[in-house]
């Protein structure tokens, strides 16, 4: 059966590094379906690598509209999902609680939390239709250095969205769909910043959880680099 594998936040260093494990795999009538939003030239290598393997689609996910409109054009387009890997984020800005930014939040939260709502109400009855599949969330990290206490937008997001995976995992388990996160360490940044854990340390994981050798792990959250 082909397969199609569905990434939000396709454009961020561990969606790259995950294509760029998974595209040597894939067979005649795979597909990757790949979000960015305003970033989609980093795409550009891996697309001319594997031409035809790869839609990419720039969406702001911000807009609930351009969510929704996101949604449809798949669901129209292209078979249901087998692999949904939802990486979108923005960039964590530690702080005070004091000096908590509203607006930021509820940004993040579109993009986080809101979105992977969305994506699975409209995916995962048609998946559990179709026989199953994986689903695997990756959930917020902390940043080097920065006191937990300091992460308090961070850690609302990441319960609220681990939450949401042990939910979805429970109630189409029957259906032979996996809903599973990872946590990852502190990544290592764009601009070198250190961190203990590089995006290519976290795509074994995800392989794992997206391969049929874990059809029996499901609504657990694997840490990688971090305690």
């Amino acid at each position: 059966m082909s397969k199609t594998y569905l990434i939000t936040g396709a454009t961020s260093l561990l969606g790259l590094a995950l294509m760029e494990r998974l595209l040597p795999t894939l067979a005649e009538g795979d597909l990757i379906l790949a979000q960015g939003s305003g970033d989609l030239a980093r795409l550009a290598g891996l697309c001319q690598a594997r031409p035809g393997f790869i839609r990419p689609y720039d969406v702001d996910f911000t807009q609930p509209l351009a969510v929704r409109a996101f949604l449809s054009d798949l669901a129209d387009t292209y078979p249901v999902p087998t692999h949904l890997i939802h990486l979108a984020g923005m960039r964590d800005l530690p702080a005070p609680y004091a000096c908590f930014d509203e607006e930021r939040f509820v940004e993040s939260r579109a993009v986080l939390v809101d979105s992977a709502t969305l994506l699975c109400k409209s995916f995962l009855p048609r998946m559990a239709e179709a026989g199953g599949g994986r689903v695997v969330f990756q959930l917020p990290s902390g940043l080097p250095d920065v006191p937990a206490g300091q992460m308090a937008a961070s850690s609302i997001l990441k319960n609220a969205l681990e939450g949401l995976a042990q939910s979805l995992a429970e109630e189409y388990a029957a259906a032979g769909l996996t809903v599973n996160c990872i946590l990852p360490g502190p990544f290592r940044t764009e601009s070198g910043d250190p961190g203990p854990v590089r995006p290519a340390d976290v795509v074994p994981a995800v392989l794992f959880l997206l391969s049929e050798d874990a059809a029996k792990i499901n609504g657990v959250t694997l840490p990688v680099g971090t305690l």
